[in-house]
């Protein structure tokens, strides 16, 4: 390397700076002899940096003070420039030479660690370098940035963040969505994996849109006398520059009506407008402008077939790289055009249209806007403004207390939700990509709501000395070695064996008490005896060896115990006083307290867990029945409780009704896929625990989930190995009465008796899905899940039956419920 790297500026100390440097490049040259970024240059292959920093400065030691540090950061800021500048111009960065700016690099980091030069120093020449790179060279200054990131956000992280959020912001501008998605996502997990999770640079704190992302379309030409097939359009239909509105059709009746391309093309990219700017929506006409355009795009969704695209079964042996080449020219033709626009855009031509919607992931993603913005509007409901009144302080930026949807738009909201969410359930692989959407738009809804109120720290505060010490001696006694036994645990004893006797060596191996289990019973002496001796202990080697086999035997009781009064060991307070386990199980009663003599445990030959499915949300039917299996075979069947985050109401028994969570914990139940189905519409969440199903199995027990329509199709949907049994709900003229005086308007029982006959028929015409389809009778409940023998014998012994006829009260019989009084499951 040249003696004379850099000029002197006229100023010994940047010369002497720059020798400085020269020699310690130099040295990482013996240190590192490969070409690569890796190995990263470490404080200890140099000897004495700050003594030959002071040689530098002529320093002695180095003051210290503001003016002396800035000073001495300028000179060596000056001299490293300059080796920048020629190390640069003198190696491309895929020749081995570049290895130089590299180690430059490194040692940068570690003069920065050491407070030597400006801590920012190294990241502003990293996105000089940037900007003077393609996007080929950016991804190997990428992998410098990557290798070294910990590095990097170690030490005096307060002054670099602003310059790494700049050099990745400006990075995935030029970076484009489409074409470099993953150099793009490497760029946006290097800034998640830097900045503290709570941390407000990042975030749209002030609840702005993307306005200028204007989307044009086709203008649609003026009708004439003689277009009789087009349709009947207002001209100028589109956006303008400025992304304001132009003029809309709203002489055609769009809703629930499917539409050809053409008349669709107009309505459906219209739409985006409201997708870029939601505001628009606060006004009452642009909202019915919107509704009409989204109800023709789902109804002609709804009426197209699910194929794969025509060109993946036409063209499979298409090389790989024919696109890349393609968009490679296209670059080099658009020049300015292209490398202006930052954000992939839709083909919005007439002539690709009908191709485009015949595309079942374009369909998807345009839906999943819709469901963006169904959220958007959700969170303008009365309830939702409820919830925000517990904020002290809101970020009135993105709480839009202005506007307050009105209850008929709110049921239109929820109503299309529910339709795009059906809709999203279909085609390949449909119940898993809808439920991924659910999972981050739910997640979506945290991170609003952390907005909403001002982003508070997110931190776990630090813990305590005492806490920690207490914490760190428990963890040191848990990985304490102890000391082996002499005889390992679980293993019996064979020294008999070594008797000469064969003949009584033999019989003592075949004694019974060696092999089988003691009863319970035969412990409960024992530990008395045990008890009598630590409290009046005979000496003290008596008293140890009675508290030694007193936890013995306390531990083999409560194994045996666990088998069959598991139920028992919530009423143990000290772990020394276990007498509870010793005390007979109380007789299982049923909801009228009345004890429950059913003879013998019978489970039935398939011991699958069951589904009891309902017809609509308003009907009880399969409720009830359920309390009735629990009443008549309350050794076989357990009822499966749901986990719910509200309060519990009044009588409610956690862990027996429901699983009461708190929303975080429900969040993270969900995130980690532990529900075979949940639900989520404003203030009733609840979600079915895989894990509280299989332990009821595991108890040797048969799993009861009383569920409605949705919530088994989401469990089947989920794989779940399970029998699915379809309650029908009562005739409609007998239910009408029921559910009227249950305080449902007329409106709303014409609704759930349509929505109960449509399940049910779609229940029968889907034979793969329900074992059965039965009516409101527990005797053919029974029969579906035991089979024709046990049915019969209940019919005998006059087991009680609740009909769909009559005025849904009790009949005579044991452990009859009937539907009015039934609990709904959530």
């Amino acid at each position: 390397m040249p003696a004379t790297i850099v000029d002197s500026h006229s100023i010994p100390a940047v010369a002497k700076a720059g020798e400085f440097l020269r020699q310690l490049l130099e040295h990482a040259e013996t240190v590192k002899r490969t070409s690569s970024i890796e190995p990263p240059l470490i404080e200890s292959h140099f000897d004495d940096l700050r003594g030959r920093m002071n040689s530098v400065y002529d320093e002695e030691p180095m003051d210290d003070s503001s003016e002396a540090k800035t000073a001495r950061f300028a000179i060596i800021e000056t001299a490293v420039r300059d080796t920048f500048k020629y190390l640069v111009s003198r190696a491309s960065i895929d020749s081995p030479e570049f290895v130089k700016v590299w180690n430059l690099f490194d040692i940068l980091s570690i003069l920065s660690d050491s407070e030597l030069c400006d801590p920012a120093l190294l990241l502003w020449l990293v996105e000089e370098l940037l900007d003077s790179q393609t996007v080929a060279g950016c991804r190997k200054v990428f992998d410098f940035l990557e290798s070294r990131r910990e590095r990097i956000t170690a030490k005096h992280f307060k002054q670099k963040q602003l310059v790494i959020l700049r050099t990745c912001n400006e990075l995935l501008r030029r970076l484009s969505r489409a074409l470099d998605p993953a150099f793009s996502g490497r760029v946006l997990i290097f800034m998640f994996q830097s900045f503290p999770l709570g941390d407000k640079s990042s975030v749209n704190l002030r609840g702005e849109f993307h306005i200028e992302n204007v989307t044009t379309f086709d203008q649609i030409p003026a009708k004439t006398d003689g277009d009789e097939d087009k349709m009947d359009v207002d001209t100028d239909v589109g956006t303008t520059g400025d992304g304001s509105r132009r003029g809309r059709s709203n002489d055609v009746d769009t809703k629930k009506k499917a539409l050809d391309p053409d008349a669709l093309y107009p309505i459906f990219w219209g739409l985006q407008e409201f997708f870029n700017q939601p505001k628009l929506l606060f006004e009452a006409s642009h909202f019915a402008s919107f509704k009409s355009g989204l109800e023709a795009t789902m109804a002609t969704f709804l009426s197209m077939k699910f194929e794969q695209p025509p060109r993946v079964k036409e063209r499979p042996d298409r090389p790989v790289e024919e696109p890349k080449h393609a968009l490679k020219r296209k670059r080099e033709e658009s020049n300015d055009a292209l490398s202006s626009g930052f954000n992939p855009k839709y083909l919005t031509s007439r002539d690709l249209f009908k191709l485009e919607i015949s595309d079942l992931t374009f369909r998807r993603n345009i839906l999943i806007q819709a469901l963006i913005i169904m959220e958007f509007l959700l969170a303008l409901s009365p309830k939702a403004k409820e919830k925000l009144a517990t904020v002290k302080v809101p970020n009135k930026s993105v709480t839009y207390s202005e506007k307050t949807l009105s209850e008929e738009d709110i049921k239109w909201v929820v109503e299309t939700k529910e339709s795009i969410k059906s809709y999203l359930k279909l085609g390949p692989e449909g119940p898993h990509f809808c439920r991924l959407v659910e999972t981050v738009l739910s997640r979506d809804k945290n991170w609003v709501r952390w907005k909403v109120e001002n982003c508070p720290p997110i931190e776990l505060p630090q813990l305590s000395p005492d806490v920690f010490v207490e914490a760190r001696t428990n963890a040191g006694k848990l990985a304490t070695t102890k000391r082996l036994r002499p005889t390992p645990m679980g293993s019996l004893n064979l020294d008999f064996l070594e008797d000469d006797d064969e003949e009584r060596a033999l019989k003592k191996l075949k004694d019974c008490h060696r092999y089988k289990v003691p009863s319970l019973d035969s412990y409960k002496k024992g530990i008395a005896d045990d008890d009598f001796e630590i409290g009046m202990p005979t000496n003290n080697d008596s008293k140890t060896a009675a508290i030694e086999g007193k936890a013995s035997k306390a531990w083999r009781a409560l194994r045996i115990a666990s088998k069959s009064k598991l139920v028992l060991f919530d009423k143990i307070e000290d772990d020394d006083k276990i007498d509870v386990i010793f005390e007979e199980l109380p007789a299982e009663k049923d909801e009228d307290d009345q004890e429950i003599t059913n003879g013998e445990t019978a489970f039935p030959e398939d011991r699958r867990p069951i589904v009891v499915v309902d017809a609509g949300k308003h009907s009880r039917a399969a409720t009830g029945l359920a309390k009735q299996l629990y009443a008549h075979h309350p050794k076989t069947f357990t009822k499966v409780a749901v986990h719910v985050t509200r309060k519990p109401a009044e009588g409610e028994v956690n862990g027996k009704d429901f699983h009461f969570v708190d929303t975080q914990a429900f969040n993270m139940m969900r995130d980690g896929d532990q529900f075979l189905e949940f639900s989520e519409e404003g203030d009733d969440t609840h979600g079915t625990s895989r894990k509280v199903v299989d332990a009821i199995v595991d108890n040797d027990r048969v799993a009861v989930m009383e569920m409605t329509f949705e919530a088994a199709q989401q469990v089947k949907d989920n794989g779940y190995d399970a029998r699915f049994i379809f309650i029908q709900a009562p005739a409609p003229e007998v239910w009408e009465g029921q559910l009227k005086e249950n305080g449902l308007s007329e409106e709303q029982v014409q609704q759930a008796i349509k929505a109960a006959t449509e399940a049910a028929e779609h229940a029968k015409s889907s034979p793969g899905f329900y074992e059965a389809v039965v009516d409101a009778e527990y005797q053919a409940l029974e029969t579906t899940i035991f089979g024709a023998e046990i049915g019969a014998d209940s019919m005998e012994a006059g087991a009680p039956v609740v009909t769909d006829e009559g005025d849904g009260k009790k009949e005579e019989g044991d452990g009859d419920v009937a539907m009015d009084d039934a609990v709904p499951s959530s």
